[in-house]
């Protein structure tokens, strides 16, 4: 038996036609076939881990001295845990571009093509697989800014709901690594999946708050759905989402006699701007997949 064969998923019922638990069961193998294929090459992974913490590194030393004086932020470490998932997230999973032209070239992608998986699991499985790699990368992320000294103000749980928002931005920012390799079929191109990240990075409050930005890159990051993504990790990391305010380990009540809390961020919006995206990027996919396999 070939080694494509035994990656493929096994036979379903009917060619193209499966139902909703069929599809799911298919994506199933190929996502273990895209995870595995991460674990037999680690050294390939390397540079999703050592870049964002380099970044995080250089930026937190060269700005942490006067972020405080300069825009109100105490503690930098904790303003860019963020940034380094986010990165470490898309680095990944722009890598399923690549991996499916790499597919194309040795001829496994079409013999998937004539299996009787479901097509739509092409998609699905490379997804699952990204979301999972995300979550590996950002845990990362957060055990080392932990050790640094970042802090989490809402303690595991917040750190558990950073991993959900990362897993579910690694899955949507998939789609476009899949929509470029389903439409170009070209290595190079599918490499700028990831170049594609920085302007939406750069075009966020990454490396200082929206409040200190110009009137036209203000109005850029309103719209840009990773400002939304990355403000509600922030919230979790430096701020709490609604916690109560203690003093000397005592709470603090308003004259009201209802307890104080902290102005919670904007969690609420991470989770609509991630749906957004996810809509957008993996209808992409979905459509490239559509127009290569009528070529085909």
């Amino acid at each position: 038996m070939s080694a494509a064969q035994a990656s493929s998923p096994p036979p379903s019922s009917t060619a193209h036609g499966a139902g909703p638990l069929q599809v799911l069961l298919d994506a199933r193998y190929l996502a273990g076939r895209a995870i595995r294929e991460s674990l037999r090459q680690p050294g390939v992974e390397i540079t999703n881990i050592f870049i964002p913490l380099f970044f995080l590194a250089v930026s937190t030393g060269a700005i942490a001295s006067f972020s405080e004086r300069g825009f109100g932020v105490e503690n930098y470490l904790a303003f860019q845990l963020p940034v380094a998932v986010l990165q470490a997230v898309a680095g990944s999973s722009s890598a399923s571009g690549i991996a499916i032209v790499l597919d194309m070239e040795r001829g496994y992608f079409d013999k998937l093509l004539l299996t009787p998986a479901s097509r739509w699991s092409l998609i699905i499985g490379r997804v699952w697989a990204d979301a999972v790699r995300a979550i590996f990368f950002a845990t990362i992320m957060l055990i080392a800014a932990l050790v640094a000294g970042s802090g989490m103000a809402t303690g595991v749980v917040g750190a558990v709901v950073i991993l959900l928002i990362a897993g579910l931005f690694g899955g949507a920012y998939s789609g476009i690594g899949i929509f470029i390799a389903m439409r170009t079929g070209n290595a190079q191109a599918a490499q700028a999946g990831f170049l594609l990240f920085f302007p939406l990075l750069f075009m966020a409050p990454a490396f200082a708050p929206l409040a200190v930005f110009d009137e036209w890159l203000r109005w850029i990051a309103t719209v840009n759905p990773v400002t939304y993504i990355m403000e509600g990790m922030r919230g979790l990391v430096m701020e709490g989402y609604g916690w109560p305010i203690t003093e000397n380990g005592q709470m603090v009540f308003g004259p009201d006699g209802a307890p104080m809390t902290k102005d919670p961020p904007a969690l609420h919006w991470a989770f609509v701007a991630l749906a957004g995206f996810s809509v957008v990027t993996l209808s992409m996919a979905a459509l490239a997949l559509r127009a290569r396999t009528r070529a085909d």
